[in-house]
């Protein structure tokens, strides 16, 4: 974690360099080049580079600590936009090929996707090519891409977010062979993002245990409203009206200038506002030409 305080921590291992020679200094009462003891250069330099060590110790707590008091911005209080306001300028100053500069680009996009910018958020991680980080490729590319599809997922693109479900696939089959945490994980997440995008398209298949599952067991309150909100408008768009409102209410518990609780006072004024999912129509060509309901009928675009 350094690497977001790298002149912070190159002072305090400056300052570890030369509290290391002031100490040896002392131990050696200035006789730096005696004749007598012709190793009194090399232990200097001994007491020095260990001074650099130790204080590279020190200043590599103190990046991990300011780093979590960051990142506990985002997932512990839920203030995004101040997360963005302390971090994006942080982040950008890194090199872009490092898994932390993806990692961070990741928390970037979740921050605005908490505030509702869903194009932002995508912008934050659409030309990150993690393949061509120096290290953790894999874990991070199963991150960027899981964070894709629930964009794309919460633009209501469900042709688009399917796709990145494929790749989800394959980065699984990859990982059975090389990280098995990973892939059990990888399993979940699909299961997940699948069963969010039945739900939103009205499936009565739709895995609702697993749902309810994982917004009881979240812990990152974002998600856990993200999550209430979908719940509620599948109630909703499936005649559980009774389920839908206290769904909705839940959102609005514990108020933090989110998007779903925005999104939550409107259903809850006008619970027939709830998504309708319409089914692209395409032509011989593939091109997108109208849509269809859930009624069958089909709007053609002039």
């Amino acid at each position: 974690m350094i690497v977001y305080f790298k002149k912070v921590s190159n002072l305090i291992m400056i300052l570890g360099g030369v509290l290391g020679g002031i100490a040896a200094w002392f131990y050696l009462h200035g006789e730096l080049l005696s004749t007598e003891h012709p190793t009194n250069v090399f232990i200097f330099a001994l007491w020095i580079f260990a001074g650099v060590i130790l204080f590279r110790v020190i200043a590599s707590v103190y990046a991990t600590r300011k780093l979590k008091e960051l990142q506990a911005e985002l997932y512990k209080d839920c203030k995004p936009q101040e997360f963005l306001e302390h971090f994006e300028a942080l982040n950008a100053g890194i090199p872009h090929n490092l898994a932390e500069y993806a990692h961070g680009q990741n928390n970037i996009s979740f921050a605005r996707e908490a505030l509702g910018d869903f194009d932002g958020a995508m912008d934050a991680i659409k030309d990150l090519k993690p393949q061509e980080l120096r290290i953790h490729a894999l874990t991070t590319t199963a991150l960027i891409v899981n964070q894709k599809a629930n964009l794309q997922i919460l633009r209501k693109d469900f042709e688009a977010a399917s796709f990145q479900i494929e790749d989800l696939y394959r980065i699984k089959e990859v990982a059975e062979k090389r990280a098995k945490m990973l892939a059990d994980n990888l399993g979940q997440v699909i299961r997940l993002q699948e069963a969010r995008i039945a739900a939103a398209k009205g499936d009565e298949n739709t895995d609702i245990a697993y749902l309810e599952e994982e917004e009881k067991l979240s812990t990152n309150l974002i998600h856990k409203k993200e999550i209430a909100l979908e719940l509620a408008e599948y109630y909703l768009r499936t005649g559980q009206k009774e389920n839908g409102v206290k769904k909705l209410k839940a959102v609005l518990e514990n108020e933090r200038g989110l998007y779903p609780e925005t999104r939550a006072r409107e259903l809850l004024e006008h619970p027939e506002k709830y998504y309708v999912y319409q089914e692209v129509v395409r032509d011989d060509t593939g091109k997108e030409i109208g849509q269809q309901d859930a009624d069958g009928f089909v709007v053609i675009r002039e």
